[in-house]
């Protein structure tokens, strides 16, 4: 599913870190291997850089009421993700 919007410029997100945001809107859980694939197109990266993209994500978004969850040994979770979408008004998102 593509997603398309303009994410609040105040976030200073970098075009990856937007990218993997607009993963954690468009999926209810994105694993790790998922986000590598986002990130480099190629799962055959550390996961350790998943975690690290998600930390800068997290720290430019959380003033702003984002909340991101990890989930265990899975990956992460945008929490009130379809409010999210809606707020940010989303051309398309997955329900």
């Amino acid at each position: 599913m593509v997603v398309s919007t303009a994410l609040p410029t105040q976030w200073r997100l970098t075009p990856k870190e937007r990218d993997l945001f607009l993963s954690l809107l468009s999926n209810e859980t994105v694993t790790k291997e998922m986000a590598l694939l986002v990130l480099y197109g190629t799962e055959d990266r550390p996961e350790h850089s998943v975690a690290m993209f998600m930390s800068r994500v997290r720290a430019k978004t959380e003033a702003h009421g984002v909340t991101i969850e990890t989930i265990n040994r899975t990956g992460y979770r945008l929490v009130d993700r379809l409010v999210w979408a809606k707020t940010l008004k989303l051309d398309a998102v997955e329900h």
